[in-house]
């Protein structure tokens, strides 16, 4: 490793600004952006980095909503050699402080807009209005050192503040190259593909993909069906990715629509319950293809291509709940220890930094996802429960995903989501909460779990407006517990009851 040759940032973007300069890399509220316009912004921000003593390896934060400025200030963070610690645009005062500090960045990349958010905290402030595009000249910046630190990647943050996942510079190369190799074609000039989700997560790793083969990344900020309707309706997009609030959203606001043009939707983040897939391939046809992520392993994990996500489902798959999510993509090794996913692969993080400072993973590779799952006879992974979900009840270990499974046939128009309660007399008391729910749901609800043991079934059930997401999409239960709690008085007991505050 350690006469591994440096990586030349410079070169790798020259060569597509050589090959596709004057081709629109970037569609955003503004209008279009060129591939030359995008690397000339990007070069700008890499040398006011490097002017102001940035050096290869040190973490900055970017914070900027989608957009080009998102896409330029990504590169140039690449190209100045440090690591780009992407802040996601959804954090809160107290989260974003926090964040920054635990990642050490000293020096922030942001719009001018929320340059006044950073104050206090003791960094450099680089307002992207501020700063002027310049000439990629890639003899003018540095070539990093392959194991030096190339990108930090925060978690959810479910359990308190999100911990930041380290990648190398050469990880982060290769998670680039293996997200292409697994990509069900290769894009090129004029073909687009729609990112809704936010820059700082996986929106950004399907750009540079994309970007990396002359293709056009169209940006939104959230899924606004009306900016997307005509797009669809132009047949102007190769591909979207929209895990499965998005495609739900998508699919509501479009129903009894047939879109043709699209050919693949990438989707991931969480379960795809059959009737949101069923939905989906009658607007786009059999094109939905699953993957699994997780913050500690750049996508790709495994994946499930489009065809296979078409038999998986026609074939009964996901009528329990569980999660086929595919095969493992190359590089990655996976092993099933005490019922938990355990992943290997070429392009992992080499650990993580909290409030401790730097932890690698095990001597031997591999990262314990907590997640539970399975393996099948085809090689394919299922996950079938988070293991920190677990709660405890009566003295029983009790996972919500084996009741939400139960659940989902019954309520098919909502989503149904089970919690613990803090509970003095029961330890946790099970609580079903539903999502702008019919007026029948809780008659139906506890019909659908009369076959269950008696002790998993749920005590109390709640109609919510809303469930509460983090800034990837994914379900909160903690914040939907602690919302529970403010609204709600539990009345503990043998038989316990809520009473609104």
């Amino acid at each position: 490793m350690d006469n591994e040759p440096p990586i030349n940032w410079g070169a790798v973007q020259a060569a597509l600004v050589q090959r596709f300069g004057g081709r629109v890399a970037v569609h955003d509220a503004a209008g279009t952006a060129t591939y030359a316009e995008i690397f000339a912004a990007a070069a700008g921000i890499a040398r006011r980095l490097l002017a102001a003593g940035v050096l290869p390896g040190a973490h900055v934060g970017t914070f900027l909503r989608n957009g080009r400025a998102a896409v330029a200030a990504a590169y140039g963070v690449q190209l100045s050699g440090a690591a780009e610690a992407p802040l996601n645009s959804s954090y809160g005062d107290e989260e974003l402080a926090g964040v920054t500090r635990l990642a050490g960045c000293r020096h922030i990349v942001c719009a001018r807009a929320d340059a006044a958010r950073f104050s206090g905290l003791g960094c450099t402030v680089h307002p992207v209005e501020h700063i002027p595009p310049a000439r990629l000249d890639p003899a003018g910046f540095p070539a990093v050192a392959p194991g030096l630190h190339g990108r930090l990647a925060f978690t959810s943050g479910t359990t308190g503040l999100p911990k930041a996942i380290v990648y190398t510079q050469r990880a982060r190369f290769l998670a680039n190259i293996l997200l292409q190799a697994s990509l069900p074609f290769l894009p090129g000039p004029g073909s687009r593909i729609l990112l809704m989700t936010p820059f700082a997560h996986g929106a950004s790793l399907q750009t540079f993909a994309w970007l990396d083969h002359g293709g056009e990344v169209v940006l939104h900020e959230g899924c606004d069906p009306d900016r997307v309707l005509p797009l669809l309706e132009a047949g102007a997009l190769a591909a979207i990715f929209a895990p499965p609030t998005i495609l739900a959203k998508l699919t509501t606001a479009f129903e009894g629509r047939q879109f043709s043009g699209v050919r693949t939707i990438f989707t991931g983040t969480a379960p795809l319950p059959p009737i949101l897939y069923a939905r989906a391939r009658a607007m786009f046809g059999p094109v939905v293809r699953l993957t699994y992520g997780k913050s500690e392993v750049i996508n790709p994990i495994t994946v499930l291509p489009p065809a296979e996500t078409d038999r998986h489902y026609a074939e009964g798959g996901g009528a329990d709940g569980s999660a086929c999510v595919g095969w493992p993509a190359a590089g990655v090794e996976l092993a099933i220890e005490d019922d938990e996913v355990m992943i290997r692969a070429q392009h992992m993080s080499a650990g993580w930094i909290d409030a401790a400072g730097f932890h690698p993973w095990r001597a031997d590779g591999f990262h314990a996802t907590g997640d539970a799952g399975r393996i099948d006879a085809e090689g394919r992974l299922h996950l079938t429960a988070r293991l920190s979900d677990a709660m405890k009840s009566g003295g029983y270990k009790i996972y919500p995903q084996e009741i939400e499974r139960a659940l989902a046939p019954a309520l098919p128009e909502c989503e149904t989501i089970v919690v613990g309660l803090p509970s003095t007399h029961w330890g946790e008391v099970i609580c079903a909460v539903a999502a702008s729910p019919p007026p029948d749901w809780e008659t139906r609800a506890r019909a659908a779990c009369a076959g269950l043991t008696p002790f998993k079934r749920p005590r109390l059930h709640v109609a919510v407006d809303a469930l509460p997401r983090n800034g990837q999409g994914k379900l909160v239960r903690r914040l939907l517990v602690d919302a529970l709690l403010r609204d709600w008085l539990l009345l503990d007991g043998p038989r316990p009851r809520l009473e609104k505050r």
